[in-house]
This record gives C-alpha cells, structure tokens and sequence, in this order.
C-alpha cells in the first residue's frame, strides 16, 4: 500500500501550561516558534503525517538519583547521553554476567548481541525531563497494593524465563508460549522508546493510521476513526483495543478501551499489554505538533485494580529522515521459522 503523504511546513501547536513556561527546553531554540505557524492537510486537520522517532535514554520513571528533581542540567544530559553512547556499542546481554561465558555457548552467543539490535536511544528527551512519567509529580506509577502484587508475581517469572533462556535452549523449548521475541505477536500501547523506535502517522478525513515499528516482537498498524460514536460494547474486546477520537483544537485525542484480557504487568511479554490486565485499562492519548519536528505524546492511563490514581506520560516524538525512508514492515509472524527451530533443536538434543 501506497501512502501520500502532506508537505510538512513550519508548525506551532496546542502547547500545555507547563511547556508553555519552557519554550527553550520544548523546542531547543530561543525565540524561533515565534514565527512558525499551524500546517494542515487539505481537509483543514492539523498535519501530523511523516515517520516519527520516539528513541530516547530517558527512563519511564523517576531514577532515585533525580528524586527531587523533575529536569536535567546541562551536567546531567552530558553525562547520561555519554554513558547511552558507550551502552549502545556494548554487548546487552554481557551485563546479564559477571563474566564472559565460554567462547561459542549459547549463553556466550546471546551476549554478543548489543543495541544496534534494539531501539533503545542514545539521548535523553528534548523536553529534558527526568522521566517520562509526568504526573503523579513523583515521576513514578501510582500501584495499589494488588497492583504490587501482580507486579512482583510477573517480574519474578520474567527473570526466571530469562535467566533460563540465557542458560540452555531446552529450559525455554519447554514454554514456547513464554518466548515474546521469538512468537511475533505484536508491540504493547502505549508503544514507548526503546520498544518502538519509530512510528508512521497518514491522516485521512475520516481516520489516522499509525504504524508502529517495534523489532523483532512484531509491529502492526492502527487505525484510529475520527468519529463521535460510542465505543463497542463491552463483550467486544480487540488486540489493541477500541479506539475514538476526536480533534481538541490542535490536538489529536484518543480515547481507547475494550482491550483483551490477554496482557501482562510486565508489558514486554507474549500479550499486548502495559504494565496491568487489559480488561478494565483505560487509555486517554493526546497528539500535539509543538515543533516543526516534534510532536508531543501524551498518554494518560486508568486501571482501578492495577493504579491507586491515574497517571500520565509525555514523550516527545521527533521528525526522521523521510528522504531515507528507514521505516520497515516488522512482519515476523508470517513465514518465521526461528521458533520451529528452537523446539525442533531442543527435541533432537533431548533425543
């Protein structure tokens, strides 16, 4: 499928109370969003078509070290995006060990690997903030005690099944439904830096389609309709659930529920889901052209079991090279034929 895609010119958008109080931190220049003005498609919806790159160092949450602190420094950016640099050329899966394990294993193998292979950025957000969580104040996920729970029962089997995978291929050979790089099925929302490393947004009258390109777990495209229907009923569920939105001002609102039950706490395993059960999460996303090449992400989420409050992301978006065109079809559900192999290599080991 062909898509064409609207010239993007000059663009200030809708910007928020905070970000209007820091203009040179949103933009990374001084005075120059004075002149720029709102792009729109033939239609008359602001433009926010092109290839967008979430990629970032900037954690979901507060680190400890800025825990009174909502903004880096010109001593922190220096200094975190030196060391992302230095991780980016390192082998990922060594820091799982003390040392390197004996040339030609499998675990030796698996730490060979080293960011090229992933999305994870090299800088921190232009925003500068010290984490991508934005409220509660604290820059940190807002668990209730049952929340917690589910939490600790899902971090303690993740690192059971990595540290099993990372050991031998016949431990992991025996849960195959547990394998989210190797099953393809899908990337979880919302799609976050160092998950998805870029998106491709083309507007319609009628909808906005997003392709999310999230590596080797598989990427997949969204549909959004801009409509002012109710959302399905509730017996209905969807793999990423049941999106409406609608244009507030400059801004693009989403509003999704009906999402499966099929998701996890960890939001990096086999099912589609963020860091809690999908069945009553509730997802708020905002989409805001703040910058020629910037759009502004916020997405706010609710889940009375998971949160004891509803919380709030913001990550920046920056504008790719679409001369280069370096988005790809991350499709490695059809015809993929590493997960065969594996259960087909350990059955001939155990043999």
């Amino acid at each position: 499928m062909r898509y064409r895609f609207g010239l993007m010119l000059n663009v200030l958008g809708a910007i928020t109370a905070t970000l209007l109080l820091l203009p040179a931190i949103v933009t990374g220049q001084d005075n120059a969003t004075d002149s720029w003005t709102v792009t729109y498609t033939p239609w008359g919806d602001p433009d926010l078509q092109g290839i967008w790159s979430s990629k970032t160092t900037t954690p979901l949450e507060r680190p400890t070290e800025f825990q009174e602190q909502e903004f880096l420094t010109d001593e922190d950016v220096a200094r975190l995006e030196g060391a992302a640099v230095k991780a980016f050329t390192e082998g990922s899966g060594a820091t799982l060990l003390e040392e390197r394990a004996e040339v030609g294993t499998a675990i030796d193998v698996a730490g060979a690997y080293n960011s090229v292979f992933s999305s994870r950025g090299t800088t921190v957000v232009r925003t500068r903030r010290t984490s991508l969580i934005i409220d509660p104040p604290d820059g940190q996920i807002p668990y209730s005690e049952e929340g917690l729970k589910r939490l600790a029962e899902e971090m303690t089997y993740r690192k059971a099944l990595q540290a099993a995978d990372l050991r031998t291929v016949v431990d992991m050979a025996e849960g195959p439904e547990d394998r989210p790089n190797d099953r393809c099925l899908g990337f979880v929302i919302p799609c976050l830096g160092n998950y998805c490393a870029f998106t491709r947004i083309v507007q319609t009258p009628d909808s906005v389609t997003i392709y999310y390109e999230a590596g080797h777990t598989g990427g997949a495209y969204r549909t959004i309709p801009i409509t002012d229907r109710p959302h399905l009923p509730s017996h209905i569920r969807q793999w990423y659930g049941d999106s409406v939105g609608h244009w507030d001002g400059d801004t693009l609102v989403v509003d999704t529920t009906n999402f499966t039950d099929r998701r996890s706490v960890e939001g990096t395993s086999t099912r589609p889901g963020f860091r809690g059960n999908g069945l009553d999460l509730h997802l708020i996303e905002r989409f805001t052209r703040v910058d020629p090449d910037m759009i502004l992400y916020q997405v706010t989420l609710e889940h009375p079991t998971m949160y004891s409050s509803p919380w709030t992301i913001e990550q920046p978006w920056m504008q790719a090279d679409e001369k280069e065109n370096k988005i790809f079809e991350s499709a490695c559900h059809e015809g993929n034929y590493g997960l065969t192999g594996i259960l087909a290599g350990a059955r001939n080991l155990e043999q």
